[in-house]
C-alpha cells in the first residue's frame, strides 16, 4: 500500500441550472421569477467564498474475490454485488475521498437558525454540487494518473447505495485513507463528517471487464431520486441522503 495522497482542487465552477436541478426544480415550462434568480446568484456567489475542495486517496492491493465480495491487503475485504464484477480482476483498488471543507456547512447552519430558509435550501444546493462536481474533477485526475501509467480503471463506486448495501464499508475505506488528514472522520451510522463530502473506490489493473459507457449510477436503483443525478453529476456519496 503506498502512502495516501493529498490534492487540492481547483474550484469548479457551478450554474444556476445546475443549482436549480439540484433542487429538483423544473423550469422547463416556464423561466423562475427574477428575485429567485437574484436570490440563487447570490447564494452561488457566497458559496465560492467558502467552499475549498480537497481530496485523499490511497492505493490498496486486490488479493481475490468471492460471493459479493471483495478482499484487500491486510485482511480487509468490501461487500458488493458490483465490486466483483466490475472489478474483480484489477490489481489495485483506488479509494479516494473528496470534500468541501465545513465553512459552508457552517454559513448553513447560520441561515437554519436565523430562519432564513430560502438561502438555506438555496445554499445546501450550491454545495451539493460543488462537492458533485469537484468530485468528479478529482476522479478524472486519478483516471488520467493511472493511463498514463498504461492502466485501465473502472468506474467509481460507492458504499450504500443498492449494489453495496449499507455503510459498514466506509470503516475499511478510512483505515486506509487517513483521511483525518483532511478533516473527514465518520460518526456512529458510518457517515462522513463534514456532511458535504464523498467516498468512492475505483479499481485499476491491465485486465478489467468492458463496461464501456457505464456508471455506478446504472446499477443503482436511487437513478430517479438522487440529487446528484439532477445536478447532471455522475458521481455520488455515501451518505446520499443527507446531501
Amino acid at each position: 500500500m503506498r502512502e495516501p495522497v493529498i490534492w487540492e482542487i481547483p474550484l469548479p465552477e457551478i450554474t444556476l441550472n445546475e443549482v436549480f436541478q439540484a433542487e429538483g426544480a423544473d423550469y422547463s415550462r416556464r423561466p423562475p421569477q427574477p428575485r429567485t434568480v437574484k436570490l440563487h446568484q447570490r447564494m452561488i456567489d457566497e458559496a465560492a467564498g467558502l467552499v475549498r475542495p480537497t481530496a485523499i486517496w490511497v492505493e490498496v492491493d486486490v488479493t481475490g474475490t468471492g460471493v459479493g465480495e471483495l478482499f484487500l491487503e491486510d485482511g480487509y475485504k468490501f461487500s458488493s454485488s458490483l465490486l466483483p464484477k466490475a472489478a474483480g480482476t484489477a490489481d489495485k483498488m483506488l479509494l479516494i475521498a473528496i470534500t468541501i471543507g465545513t465553512a459552508i456547512e457552517d454559513r448553513i447552519t447560520e441561515y437554519k437558525e436565523a430562519g432564513k430558509i430560502s438561502e438555506t435550501f438555496t445554499l445546501d444546493a450550491c454545495a451539493t454540487v460543488y462537492v458533485a462536481k469537484a468530485g468528479m474533477t478529482a476522479m478524472n485526475r486519478l483516471e488520467e494518473t493511472y493511463h498514463r501509467e498504461g492502466l485501465k480503471t473502472t468506474f467509481p463506486m460507492g458504499p450504500g447505495h443498492s449494489y453495496w448495501q449499507g455503510l459498514d464499508d466506509m470503516q475499511v475505506i478510512f483505515h486506509f485513507l487517513k483521511a483525518e488528514q483532511i478533516g473527514l472522520h465518520l460518526n456512529d451510522s458510518n457517515l462522513i463528517i463534514p456532511r458535504k463530502s464523498v467516498a468512492m473506490v475505483m479499481g485499476a489493473g491491465t485486465d478489467l471487464p468492458d463496461f464501456q459507457g457505464k456508471t455506478h449510477c446504472d446499477f443503482c436503483s436511487l437513478q430517479t431520486t438522487c440529487p446528484l443525478s439532477k445536478a447532471s453529476c455522475r458521481i455520488d456519496s455515501q451518505n446520499l441522503r443527507e446531501l
